[in-house]
């Protein structure tokens, strides 16, 4: 099985699949307090590229590695950065994730189950397949 780029073995794309069986679901994540300081220190894991912003459970808001100003100071909110991200739901479909990635030209989808945030989808490097997280069934 191939890699991708997150480093664990990937989930190929098999539309039958469902969401929730292929989101990581326990995304690396930051209080919505966060600093911008606190997004360079969880993006130097050269495999995080999306940090995820929470209120306890409820999601406030991602930031992509690459919108991350080099001249901002590490005193500043991270939440001003932030955008509401590209989400979809853990009920619903592989197929229709991934229309959603390639409509949009992304490869992360955050997973909400209400106002909560219950993974994050991850698109190989290849796009071939999903980046499987620790607790992945498949």
């Amino acid at each position: 099985m191939a890699t991708g780029a997150c480093g664990n073995p990937a989930i190929p794309i098999q539309h039958e699949l469902l969401v929730r069986d292929v989101m990581v679901s326990r995304p690396k994540t930051l209080p919505a307090g966060a600093t911008v300081g606190d997004l360079r220190r969880l993006f130097s894991n050269a495999h995080v590229m999306t940090a995820l912003l929470v209120d306890g459970d409820s999601f406030v808001g991602a930031v992509d590695r690459r919108s991350v100003p080099d001249d901002s100071p590490d005193h500043s909110s991270a939440r001003d950065l932030a955008t509401s991200g590209d989400v979809i739901g853990p009920e619903a479909s592989m197929a229709s994730a991934v229309a959603r990635l390639e409509a949009r030209g992304t490869d992360r989808l955050v997973v909400l189950d209400g106002p909560n945030l219950v993974g994050l989808v991850c698109l190989t490097k290849d796009r071939d397949g999903f980046c499987r997280g620790s607790s992945s069934p498949l």
